[in-house]
């Protein structure tokens, strides 16, 4: 019973359960109601959604592999060499990966562009990169950590619309560039606090992050973008005021703007272990908040 929990704390399953509302949501709250296009049927799509899942918990599997000796000076509970045998781990890793990677191809045969299977090997293999070299460099991990959360969003329409020429998608495309957007500006944010929360496990095993190389220049980034973030919030509400969206505007406000504020405040004055996991887990929630958006709008519209 205790490896079973621990199995599923090792692939980060509440994580990927808001992965496949994610692109659940985009799938049928955006792309159906707008264009009602449907390249892929629903027991396909389950199987798309189930290649994007079997990728990221092979990526947190292998990032955990590599991080044992880190996470114990970072105060993390940690699960391989303790539950889960290495090998164990390892073999989980590659079969989880070779699912996800089959999946899409196999999806991408199906309607008509093979090629798009790339994008999960694409994937897989930027995440085995990140866990034994890119996540120790300068932003080079917290880059490709963001590309690959607005990427599973913005894979739904690769699928779901693209392979369809006749189907007037262009209004559902760019809503969904939108919140991959979101997703990727949310989650660098993320990263670089998740840096500064395991600033000393990390200069300890020699780690060159952002916020260990350039602590104030990292700080003065995050601030920077959620003034961004805030900002641009703002001036969604305000349209959707002007356009007599008030419950929309609403639940922006109060959902996402609001939270970002106080994330910007708390941030300002942040220099401790204890607040920069609080930040982490409500930038966290605000990404929540933010994918659950695209349900509200459907439901008022």
């Amino acid at each position: 019973m205790v490896k079973l929990v621990d199995f599923f704390r090792l692939i980060r399953f509440k994580n990927l359960l808001i992965i496949a509302l994610s692109q659940y949501l985009v799938r049928y709250a955006l792309i159906i109601p707008m264009t009602d296009s449907r390249c892929l049927s629903d027991l396909q799509f389950f199987y798309l959604v189930l290649s994007t899942l079997f990728i990221a918990a092979a990526g947190y599997i292998i990032n955990d592999y590599f991080d044992t000796q880190v996470d114990r000076l970072n105060q993390r509970k940690v699960i391989i060499d303790n539950t889960i045998k290495r090998r164990e781990a390892i073999l989980m890793h590659f079969v989880f990966s070779g699912i996800g990677v089959f999946l899409g191809f196999y999806l991408g045969w199906r309607v008509g562009i093979i090629n798009l299977g790339f994008i999960n090997l694409f994937s897989s293999t930027a995440l085995w990169f990140y866990s034994i070299n890119m996540k120790k460099a300068y932003l080079s991990g917290n880059i490709i950590i963001s590309l690959l959360a607005a990427l599973t969003l913005f894979i739904v329409p690769m699928y779901d619309i693209i392979p369809n020429p006749e189907v007037n998608g262009e209004k559902a495309f760019y809503l969904i560039c939108f919140y991959s957007i979101f997703a990727f500006i949310t989650t660098f944010i993320r990263e670089i606090i998740k840096d500064f929360e395991d600033q000393f496990g990390d200069s300890k095993m020699g780690y060159n992050t952002f916020a260990i190389v350039s602590a104030k220049s990292a700080k003065i980034t995050v601030k920077t973008i959620s003034v961004f973030l805030i900002a641009s919030i703002g001036w969604i509400s305000y349209l959707q005021i002007t356009y007599d969206e008030p419950y929309a505007a609403i639940y922006v406000l109060l959902s996402i703007e609001l939270p970002l504020v106080y994330f910007f405040i708390k941030l300002r004055t942040a220099n401790d272990k204890k607040t920069y996991h609080q930040l982490s887990q409500l930038i966290k929630l605000i990404m929540l908040t933010g994918t659950l958006s695209i349900l509200v709008f459907t439901l008022l519209f």
